[in-house]
């Protein structure tokens, strides 16, 4: 049996192929749709697990060595199959029912998707949602998911979906503690800060730049951490709207910060959209976050 770092999987096969019918790194990249620096990439390290030259480049050219010529032609046949594959089943799909995976981060699953989630169970009972909570972008162009929830504001092109809103971010804190706040900025407000896993995002970014180190009395490596830090009435802290303002106990002390605004993105991959059960969740969804702006974007009451 091959062991794992020499196992050829299609997406090697596809980039070779890619190459072999360009003729040109630049011009592979283009149809993959990814950066000439990626390709060149994964290229280097598909040879390098095989232990073989696949092309002989030239500043203009790539053209297929012996070993490169094989695993074109066998990269051509298997797309040949899956095509034909596809038009034989094709169709046969045809109902709403079925699972449904979604993936989406901590905060979002727990305060955003519950009620909506709910709402589909009892409006479409034969969709299964099954949620994948999960900080990590998880490829949809492996199938880990079928669709995804993505907070950002540049989302993989190759993926199809909308923006569904615009997620807010504003400083928080419980209410006596935001009530015996002093007015104007004081260095003696207790803050809720981020460990190294959060550091380098934009909330950890303006955290480190806005609020004395010394003030920080807390640091969490999730949002959840930090909201059930500010919950606990440990310090202020920068929370999503849609967060803060689904926690009892708790308001928000500042408008929201217009450079933390991001995205939010509903995402499936282009293969999958057209199947009727992931098609209907992915409406559902579309429609329940629509009314989910105001509470996004903090201007809900």
């Amino acid at each position: 049996m091959a062991s794992p770092s020499t196992t050829l999987n299609w997406d090697d096969l596809r980039v070779v192929l890619a190459v072999a019918e360009n003729g040109t790194i630049s011009g592979a990249a283009i149809a993959l749709r990814i950066s000439h620096p990626t390709l060149s990439r994964r290229l280097r390290r598909i040879e390098q697990r095989l232990g073989v030259r696949l092309f002989d480049r030239t500043p203009s050219s790539c053209r297929p060595t012996e070993a490169g010529e094989e695993m074109r032609v066998l990269a051509d046949r298997l797309r040949d199959d899956i095509v034909a594959l596809e038009g034989r089943i094709a169709g046969r799909d045809q109902n709403s029912r079925g699972p449904v995976r979604l993936t989406a981060p901590d905060a979002v699953s727990e305060y955003l998707l519950p009620g909506m989630l709910a709402k589909i169970s009892r409006e479409a009972p034969e969709l299964t949602i099954e949620l994948t909570v999960s900080n990590q972008v998880l490829s949809l162009a492996q199938r880990s998911a079928d669709m995804a929830l993505r907070v950002t504001d540049a989302p993989c092109p190759a993926l199809r979906g909308r923006r569904v809103g615009t997620v807010a971010m504003a400083v928080y804190a419980e209410n006596s503690l935001a009530t015996a706040r002093p007015k104007g900025q004081s260095a003696d407000h207790p803050w809720i800060g981020y460990d190294a896993a959060l550091a380098c995002t934009r909330p950890g970014a303006w955290v480190a730049t806005n609020v004395p180190d010394s003030c920080i009395r807390f640091r969490a490596n999730t949002l959840l951490g930090a909201a059930q830090a500010i919950r606990s009435g440990i310090g202020f802290g920068l929370l999503p709207c849609f967060v803060g303002g689904s926690i009892p106990g708790i308001v928000r002390v500042e408008p929201p910060i217009a450079s933390l605004e991001s995205g939010l993105w509903l995402l499936l991959h282009p293969e999958i959209a057209r199947v009727p059960r992931v098609r209907a969740a992915y409406d559902a969804l579309v429609r329940m976050l629509k009314t989910a702006a105001p509470l996004l974007s903090g201007k809900a009451s």
